[in-house]
């Protein structure tokens, strides 16, 4: 009979990494990913602004519509990995879909600045969920995982 070894599995797929919602994931390992989303982002973001329009202050409608693709897109991994960090933090989902749905609405909004910041309301409203998204973010990224098992695993740091 063969030994099975119990606890850390290493993710091999661009699949696991970034689409798994089961299971855990350390800070360190969440930080890589983000990143790695943020840049892919950036990226593909840049290039739709330089192709489809862009001038200061003003986003043609092309590029507005790219970007909400674009932000929706990136919006499943980066919950599959909000999912299980907070999974390695012990805790349910909740806070997975708060942000999933403020990077939609924020992604989706009009970006033409000047007339978006005439309405006072709207200004103090994207103000609100901008500072809700990097309280989120900064939570992920510095409360520390569960020790040892929890509901949701095993430990996300190899066994040496």
């Amino acid at each position: 009979m063969s030994e099975q070894k119990v606890g850390y599995v290493e993710e091999n797929s661009l699949a696991e990494m970034f689409l798994k919602r089961h299971g855990r994931l350390n800070r360190w390992r969440y930080f890589k990913r983000i990143v790695v989303l943020g840049v892919a982002m950036t990226m593909l973001l840049t290039l739709g602004y330089k192709l489809l329009g862009y001038e200061y202050g003003q986003v043609s409608t092309s590029a507005q519509v790219y970007n909400a693709i674009i932000t929706l897109i990136f919006i499943v991994p980066k919950y599959c990995l909000n999912v299980r960090r907070l999974q390695d933090m012990n805790r349910g989902k909740l806070i997975a879909v708060v942000y999933a749905v403020l990077t939609a609405v924020m992604g989706c909004m009009d970006f033409n600045v000047l007339e978006l910041y005439q309405k006072n309301y709207l200004s103090f409203l994207i103000l609100l969920m901008a500072f809700f998204s990097i309280m989120i973010s900064l939570y992920l990224l510095i409360s520390p995982g569960t020790r040892g098992k929890n509901r949701y695993g095993e430990s996300p740091i190899p066994i040496k």
